[in-house]
């Protein structure tokens, strides 16, 4: 479905004003009109003797008229110097008429099947508004998490000042709080629409900034709109100071709430399994059972996450056999280390002539890729043999980990099922989850000084900008298991 707000909802930006111009808003109005002022044609005077005796001799016999071809006006040549004035009357007529022509290139009607309908045109009748390109670099930067220094680069501003000759450059500072006035605008977009929501089922989770050293919470928001589009918006992501007890999370969780003025509204409040989540979660249902009666007695206001409920079982699964993929994660490495190994190990596999050609290393934080570790290792169970007796300083243990499922799946027939169904199954995350792969591109190792105020301005703007124009957020690139190719023809 549809995850874009629709354009019933939609209202125009308010306009951003820099406090460091040192120009009021009439001073930047009379400086535009004057900087402007040559996409407008100036009037010629008509007090001249020429126009006044054209203007007498263009109301004479209607047979000494000639049209123009240009403004289809009729004019007298009745002397010399009428006939001059038709003249010059002619080639302005043609001036004017390429002038225009010119101008109707200049198109800036919006496409119906884009959102860029958010935004008026920065030269409207031949005017151009500085402001209003920057309040567009502000929502640029915020969509797509460009840092703010972006706008002082030399190669940045020479763009902008080929196809617009009065752009003005501006700093890092001024951008940043023109994307705080698009973040102040949006918000107020935004808690306007959830006036009209019924109900509003809310995500939570916490994420810890490596570069920053300190923790924050995100909450994300999950309705139904009237026009039965699921949508959902990040509504705050605020750095949570130690310590994060229940109730710590709860009072923050309701101060959110409340902030946006849907504590009334919540329907459902989904967490993952952590022992001070449950805490929150309970402090918070004793809170909203006092002034309103919850759904179904509470039984729905917690929602655990099932993602996180399958990576628990998941892993303690693994456990059980990690020091097999921990020799299996080693062996590959040590195989990958160098060319002479890789290649002393095809070799081995065209010897054998097997038709597999290719060995995954996994990244150990996804366990869906441990099993794909596992399931490619396995094809190569015969040549882990051969390679330890012609790698001297190959040195870990025999290659069992799935073999001995295989060979025991008449004994154990329920538990060997078992074990490939859940192993088989791809892992899941809640949507606040994902938020944090946004966090760690915007709080880089540049940026580590950010404050958290701007920090909920980049995150929460951002995603609000890229609902706002139909934008999908860019995707963190994972960490994906490292395929080695062996080095056979």
């Amino acid at each position: 479905m549809n995850s874009s707000a629709p354009n019933s909802h939609q209202e125009n930006h308010g306009s951003i004003n820099d406090g460091n111009t040192g120009l009021d808003s009439r001073e930047e109005n009379e400086n535009a009109q004057e900087e402007s002022s040559h996409f407008e044609r100036k009037k010629r005077a008509k007090t001249s003797a020429v126009w006044l005796e054209f203007s007498v001799i263009d109301m004479a016999d209607e047979s000494k008229k000639e049209e123009c071809n240009y403004c289809k006006n009729k004019l007298s040549v009745l002397s010399s110097s009428s006939t001059s004035h038709l003249g010059r009357h002619l080639k302005n007529c043609a001036s004017k008429s390429i002038h225009e022509n010119k101008q109707q290139k200049i198109n800036f009607q919006v496409d119906s099947g884009s959102n860029s309908q958010n935004f008026t045109p920065a030269i409207t009748d031949g005017k151009f508004d500085m402001m209003k390109m920057r309040e567009a670099a502000a929502h640029w930067i915020l969509m797509h998490e460009h840092p703010f220094t972006v706008v002082e680069e030399e190669g940045f501003n020479m763009m902008q000042k080929c196809g617009m000759v009065e752009w003005e450059s501006f700093s890092r500072v001024s951008i940043k709080k023109d994307s705080e006035k698009v973040f102040q605008i949006e918000k107020k977009k935004l808690k306007d629409f959830l006036k009209s929501i019924p109900k509003i089922s809310v995500t939570t989770d916490m994420w810890k900034s490596t570069n920053q050293k300190i923790e924050y919470m995100v909450l994300t928001g999950h309705f139904v709109d009237s026009y039965w589009n699921l949508q959902k918006r990040v509504l705050s992501f605020v750095h949570l100071p130690p310590s994060h007890c229940g109730l710590e999370i709860s009072d923050n969780l309701y101060k959110c709430l409340k902030d946006w003025g849907i504590k009334n509204k919540i329907f459902t409040i989904s967490v993952d399994n952590a022992s001070n989540n449950d805490s929150a979660v309970k402090i918070l249902s004793e809170t909203f059972s006092r002034v309103k009666k919850l759904s179904c007695g509470g039984k729905l206001f917690h929602v655990r996450c099932c993602a996180h409920i399958l990576n628990l079982m998941v892993q303690d699964g693994l456990s059980r056999i990690n020091y097999i993929i921990e020799d299996i994660h080693d062996t590959i490495t040590f195989i990958n280390q160098n060319e002479g190994r890789l290649k002393l190990f095809s070799e081995i596999v065209q010897q054998l002539q097997l038709p597999h050609r290719k060995l995954i290393l996994e990244c150990k934080t996804r366990w869906n890729s441990t099993y794909q570790m596992l399931s490619a290792a396995i094809k190569f169970k015969d040549v882990f043999p051969i390679y330890k007796e012609r790698e001297p300083c190959y040195q870990y243990g025999p290659f069992d980990a799935l073999q001995w499922w295989r060979s025991n799946s008449l004994k154990c027939r329920i538990l060997s099922r078992m074990a490939r169904d859940i192993l088989a199954i791809p892992i899941t995350t809640v949507a606040s989850e994902a938020t944090f792969s946004a966090g760690s591109r915007v709080i880089d190792t540049y940026r580590a000084s950010l404050g958290a105020e701007t920090v909920e301005v980049l995150l929460c703007g951002g995603d609000w900008c890229r609902s706002l124009h139909g934008l999908k957020r860019k995707k963190k690139k994972e960490k994906q298991p490292v395929e080695v190719n062996l080095l056979i023809p």
